[in-house]
């Protein structure tokens, strides 16, 4: 991994030895921890050059849950994505990656979507557990479920059975705009599994992770490679 400043961005990059297509990876609220190095470490060997975006602009981890909600509270809409644009400008030129896709957990899951329905260079896009509130928080301008809709990249959701952050009424009103499309839409449900499984402990949460992440993977090689 290396740490990437951009005019506008900044992240992490796990890159390929042999890049066959690249990634753009949203994380949650805790931003670029070892999950979402490791995550990115894991892309790669597989032969997708993957950058990891620093919500937090190279700042210390946040310390603890608090922290790091009250830190997502200050992310606007507009200038996070225009930060994400600018990764996939990195991608796609510095590393001269031609297919680029998406994959955001939680906070990144909303913005996934977000950044799907703008980016129309995103060619895949993976919300895992999307944070989507009803109603918005005062920070977020745009409706994720709405902008779902405009999404013209084949998408895949992955939902938990068991989500406090994002209601079940919430999740059937995004898979209704996805599902709407003319685009491919994938849905995979983990029912036993809670929000934050692919990074929470618990046999059910490690038992979906499990299952998740190779779907995952092949859900993005099917698109981009």
């Amino acid at each position: 991994m290396s740490t990437i400043t951009l005019d506008g961005a900044s992240g992490h990059l796990a890159a390929a030895k042999k890049p066959r297509a690249g990634v753009l990876l949203l994380p949650t609220i805790f931003g670029v921890n070892k999950f979402v190095t490791d995550y990115c470490a894991a892309l790669a060997e597989r032969g997708l050059t993957t950058f990891a975006w620093d919500p937090y602009a190279g700042d210390k981890l946040p310390a603890n849950f608090d922290e790091a909600l009250a830190r997502a509270k200050e992310l606007r809409d507009g200038p996070s994505l225009d930060a994400m644009s600018i990764a996939v400008d990195f991608l796609m030129g510095e590393s001269r990656l031609d297919k680029i896709g998406v994959i955001g957990f939680c906070l990144g899951g909303r913005y996934s979507v977000l950044l799907g329905a703008r980016e129309t260079r995103i060619e895949a896009a993976v919300a895992v557990y999307p944070s989507i509130e009803a109603p918005r928080r005062a920070n977020q301008d745009e409706d994720a479920v709405i902008r779902a809709g405009e999404i013209a990249c084949p998408v895949q959701l992955v939902m938990p059975g068991h989500d406090t952050v994002t209601s079940p009424d919430t999740y059937l009103r995004l898979k209704s705009a996805l599902e709407r499309r003319a685009a491919d839409t994938s849905i995979a449900l983990y029912p036993a599994a809670h929000h934050g499984f692919m990074h929470a402990p618990g046999p059910e949460n490690e038992a979906a992770s499990r299952h998740a992440r190779p779907l995952v993977a092949a859900f993005l090689e099917a698109y981009l490679t």
